[in-house]
């Protein structure tokens, strides 16, 4: 499923370059959410496969968390220096900026809530719930404040998606012990609450669509009755049918975000979910043992993570470097390469390493499990 993580995450930087030329792909929207539903496919796959939920506990969460961690860490260390270098050259960094106009007049307790959800994530998604107020912060029910929003005091932004993750994270390994009957269950209730809160109380907007974890639960439990369809009907399903079933999700991927501005978001976005129930079992089954397909996939992560530094970078020399500016074909080509390049860098200094090390505590473990 490397291509199609990639295609999602392409997709999101299309989407903050401004989908030029129309090209959107999936849009950033439905790639969050489908992001959250391949993790509940990965997570119980792994826990299925890989980790038993009741006596390696200790083991999944260090490992989970080392993968996050360590290439956030250095996403927002990257980040953080170049915003910091902009500052001092030319006063044109966004965070900065907002940090000078923002920083001084809060209490400390919302300034150390606001460190804390920028170095560890967690909570991250609070902060577009939030508006200044007073010198803290008060919830919000309303779209984020256009003209001075609180995320723009998170050095990695888009890294609020993240933070949804992590939190399900922490829940699936008992999750995993549910029957299927229940994650339906899950599902069904999640859905409803949905349903009441965009149509009861009028909340169908951002940041309620995907950043609401007790609605996202449905997402990523949605990617764990995939993988009950994978162990229960994979093998009754013909290798060419797998093959166009697959190509076909991917295809449909890339009209998605075209779709949403002739149809309701909710008529476009939902059945394409419903279709990765039996989609993703395919091109796990397809690209399982594929090389090529893990290494596409590694891209994936990094290049969500280091996107918006280059794009925030970019914007800020354009004049000063006679660069082509914004609207122009120039600019989403060069922001892609370095995107792209500064992703292949963390990948093959940080994640592939990394990776190694993961896989030689499993197995330290499963030999310790077997002795």
């Amino acid at each position: 499923m490397g291509v199609l993580r990639v295609l999602l995450a392409l997709s999101v930087v299309l989407s903050h370059l401004g989908d030029y030329g129309g090209i959107s792909l999936a849009g950033g929207f439905a790639s969050v959410q489908m992001f959250y539903i391949i993790s509940g496919f990965y997570m119980a796959t792994i826990l299925t496969e890989k980790y038993d939920p009741r006596r390696d506990l200790g083991v999944f969460y260090t490992n989970r968390f080392l993968r996050i961690y360590s290439i956030y860490f250095v996403a927002l260390a990257m980040s953080l220096a170049g915003y910091y270098a902009l500052w001092a050259t030319s006063h044109s960094s966004w965070f900065y900026q907002a940090a000078a106009d923002n920083v001084p007049n809060l209490n400390w307790p919302t300034r150390l809530w606001l460190s804390f959800t920028g170095l560890f994530v967690f909570g991250q998604e609070t902060t577009l719930f939030q508006r200044f107020a007073d010198g803290g912060l008060i919830f919000t029910s309303a779209e984020p404040d256009n003209n001075n929003p609180v995320w723009h005091l998170m050095p990695v932004p888009q890294a609020w998606s993240i933070s949804i993750e992590l939190v399900f994270y922490c829940l699936v390994p008992f999750l995993i012990r549910l029957r299927t009957r229940w994650l339906v269950a899950i599902i069904v209730v999640t859905e409803a609450l949905r349903v009441w809160l965009y149509y009861g109380l009028n909340l169908d907007h951002d940041p309620w669509l995907s950043r609401f974890f007790p609605l996202e639960i449905a997402t990523f439990v949605m990617g764990m009755v995939a993988r009950r369809i994978y162990d229960r009907y994979i093998y009754q399903i013909p290798r060419r049918t797998q093959i166009t079933i697959g190509a076909g999700f991917i295809i449909g991927a890339c009209f998605i975000r075209a779709l949403m501005f002739t149809f309701p978001i909710n008529q476009v976005v939902w059945p394409f979910y419903i279709c990765a129930l039996i989609a993703l079992p395919c091109l796990f089954q397809l690209t399982r043992n594929s090389k090529l397909d893990s290494f596409i996939g590694n891209f994936s992560y990094p290049l969500y993570l280091i996107h918006w530094f280059v794009l925030i970078a970019y914007d800020a020399l354009t004049a000063g470097w006679h660069l082509p500016s914004m609207n122009t074909g120039a600019r989403v080509a060069i922001c892609l390469a370095l995107s792209f390049f500064l992703s292949w860098i963390i990948m093959i200094l940080v994640e592939v390493p990394l990776d190694r090390y993961r896989q030689r505590r499993y197995a330290r473990m499963s030999i310790a499990a077997k002795g």
